[in-house]
């Protein structure tokens, strides 16, 4: 295995994933949430009714040169390369060269990172800070020196600042103090110390929410947490989901490592399978228990793939099984192939499902990367001064793709981040684009008087269409959300 998991080959892969992500990130439209990120970055604040403000920081110091969608999605790349640094760095010093380089190459060839992290999203930062937490965790444990306790206290706070799934970090680590007998921290000055540093660091986003009635707080707990009935489906969609995001391969082989490091009479359940054991399948396990009454993104426990993918190469690489090891092998190039194949699918649409199914052709995900430059070119044209419509992720594009030249507005009864943006004085008087989008050709907009409907199609399939009425002046039907 050492000819295949090596430094050369580690750094051949990482270059080989950073210059395909560069690409996607260059030649892709923005996803409307990415849009609605970039939004975010034009006007910044503490924090945001959906998230803490990082993605929105992260943003806007990778546009400061330019607004290109390469620039918007800068700093997921730079994330790769700095992620990739801190796990070799990291399982080098935990077990041995081999295992590094199977770590780093397990965790770039996910389709999670190898794809799904071309996008800017809360993930970007929180994987990076929370993975930091980690490995400085993992140093005050080797070492002992009470520093370690403030910085893991400060990458908390980063964490928190990025995505507030980031307080699993508790989980996790009450996981490993019980598994490990480390008790004598809770008599620890210090282990509380860290707690008031990740408080302080995290302040921004208390402050912004006890000035808006700590909006940001319940929708999140709603959010997570909501629903009355138990769903068993939902739970085994959420597993699903994680085999196509980690692989169907990897995503088993690694569970099948912590049932092994579980066994009560196995001596390789030392202090380090614990620890790698406690920062990763802790946070996978308590979204699949909040499966029973809401589902879960399939991106949510992204953060746990960082240990996760030590805890799998380490198992699969030191067993006497050369099957093992087969198949370890088989899930990285499954995972490898079935990525790139996916990002030229986005690129391409090289898979054509329209020939096979219309329903499936227009449920694709990837269309959510097409269509918007038209969009915005069609708006533009207009010389409207406002455009108004009914979805923060639409207000997004339309704000991405109009160049920031034509102002947007949502009118819905759904409270988001433009609830807390003021609504333009003169919008009543002013030439507003009022746009419909429909993403599931369900609606017919040619019902809706004076509008121009686009079909966007995509290898001559139609996939999505706007609705576009030219009014002068237009007002809200909603106005309990909007700010005036």
């Amino acid at each position: 295995m050492e000819k295949i998991f090596n430094k050369k080959n580690t750094l051949f892969l990482v270059t080989f994933v950073v210059l395909f992500k560069i690409f996607l990130a260059a030649t892709t439209s923005l996803h409307p949430d990415e849009a609605y990120y970039w939004l975010w970055s034009k006007k910044l604040a503490l924090s945001y009714y959906d998230h803490p403000p990082m993605v929105a920081w992260f943003i806007k110091i990778t546009t400061l040169l330019s607004d290109s969608e390469l620039f918007v999605r800068l700093s997921s790349i730079i994330v790769t390369v700095i992620l990739s640094i801190l796990l070799w760095k990291f399982v080098k010093k935990l077990f041995n060269e081999m295992v590094a380089s199977a770590s780093v190459v397990i965790l770039n060839t996910l389709p999670l990172m190898l794809v799904g992290s071309v996008i800017i999203t809360p993930d970007t930062p929180v994987v990076l800070f929370f993975s930091f937490a980690v490995y400085y965790q993992w140093r005050l444990i080797e070492s002992n020196e009470m520093k370690y306790w403030y910085i893991v206290g400060f990458f908390l706070g980063l964490s928190l600042l990025s995505k507030y799934t980031a307080i699993l970090f508790v989980l996790s680590l009450a996981t490993y103090i019980l598994l490990d007998g480390k008790l004598k921290w809770l008599k620890n000055k210090h282990f509380y110390f860290m707690f008031i540093v990740a408080f302080i660091t995290f302040l921004p986003v208390v402050i912004w929410n006890s000035k808006n009635e700590w909006i940001s707080f319940i929708f999140q707990f709603k959010h997570g947490a909501s629903g009355s009935k138990l769903h068993l489906s939902y739970v085994f969609e959420y597993l699903g989901a994680q085999c196509l995001v980690a692989g169907p391969f990897i995503f088993i082989l690694g569970i099948i490592s912590a049932i092994h490091y579980l066994k009560p009479k196995n001596t390789v359940f030392k202090h380090k399978q614990r620890f790698l054991f406690s920062f990763s399948v802790p946070i996978i396990a308590i979204f699949m228990i909040t499966a029973l009454k809401s589902y879960p993104g399939a991106n949510w426990p992204a953060f746990a793939y960082f240990a996760f993918s030590i805890m799998t190469a380490q198992f699969l690489l030191t067993s006497n099984s050369k099957l093992k090891k087969d198949i370890l092998l088989i899930g990285i190039v499954f995972n490898f192939v079935a990525s790139i194949l996916l990002g030229l699918h986005i690129r391409y649409a090289i898979f054509p499902l329209y020939r096979f199914s219309k329903d499936a052709a227009i449920a694709d995900a990837t269309n959510w990367f097409t269509g918007w430059q038209e969009l915005g070119t069609n708006i533009l044209h207009r010389g409207v001064k406002y455009a108004v419509t009914e979805s923060h992720q639409w207000g997004g594009v339309i704000a991405y793709y109009t160049k920031g030249k034509v102002g947007v507005v949502l009118d819905n009864d759904r409270q988001n981040q433009f609830a807390y943006w003021d609504v333009p004085r003169d919008l009543e008087i002013s030439k507003t684009a009022v746009v419909k989008i429909d993403n599931h050709l369900g609606e017919d907009f040619n019902s809706i008087k004076g509008a121009e409907v686009i079909n966007i199609q995509r290898n001559g399939a139609p996939i999505r269409q706007y609705a576009i009425v030219e009014l002068e002046g237009y007002e809200l039907k909603n106005k309990k959300n909007q700010k005036k």
